[in-house]
């Protein structure tokens, strides 16, 4: 088979194997960066789901909080803090923007687009970002919802779409697999790291309703482990 022809196969099972999306990202997105990267591009998909064993009230208090995203940094940083100094610490630069430089000094610029609880029951979270990896330049759609479980316990499922800049690289890391991995490599470990730290955010909160008489809260020894 000619390369030509091989491209030409690539592309289309392309159009067959991206996987269904578990969420409804777009029609949350208004008008913007993060709209024009699911609608009109062909982002790589990488999922997560879960839960975690706080009542969904306290996770409410604390996924509406302001500084949500300060906490997340400052809670990420006590859960590392094993050689002193995070992978990277996000700076706040506008109301709902922000960035990080990690250890690899590639920067990427973050915007909070969505966080609100969207239905009764249910919360989403989505952050664009952009900035620069071993494959180049990028832009990431990251879609967290919350929903409640039961009185003390919350699920939740992560989208990330990602979509490298570099036309390239894009079809050849695609198909090759090394984009697709290392994305979903990392959304394994946020899924990991979500699990704990609002565990650890919402420790607090659930305390109270343990000693209000609910059957469970939080695992002896997970809280701010």
């Amino acid at each position: 088979m000619s390369k030509m022809k091989l491209c030409a196969l690539c592309v289309l099972l392309w159009q067959f194997v991206v996987p269904a999306l578990a969420l409804d990202t777009l029609a949350l997105l208004g008008t913007g960066p993060s709209k024009t990267l699911l609608q009109d591009k062909k982002p790589i998909v990488a999922e997560a789901k879960g839960s975690v064993p706080v009542n969904f009230d306290a996770a409410l208090h604390v996924l509406r909080h302001p500084d949500f995203i300060t906490h997340v940094q400052d809670a990420y940083c006590e859960l590392i803090d094993e050689d002193g100094t995070p992978e990277f610490t996000i700076q706040k630069t506008s109301t709902n923007t922000y960035f990080y430089v990690n250890r690899k000094d590639e920067r990427t610029d973050i915007t909070e687009v969505v966080r609100r609880e969207t239905v009764e029951g249910c919360f989403d979270i989505i952050l664009y970002s952009a900035g620069k990896r071993f494959f180049g330049a990028y832009q990431a759609l990251i879609h967290i919802q919350v929903l409640k479980e039961g009185e003390n316990n919350s699920t939740y499922v992560a989208s990330v779409y990602a979509y490298p800049e570099n036309a390239f690289n894009r079809f050849f890391a695609r198909h090759l697999g090394v984009v697709e991995r290392y994305f979903k490599k990392k959304t394994g470990h946020m899924s990991e790291i979500v699990t704990t730290i609002t565990s650890s955010l919402c420790e607090e909160e659930v305390q109270p309703a343990l000693r209000a008489g609910f059957q469970q809260g939080l695992p002896a020894g997970e809280a701010g482990s």
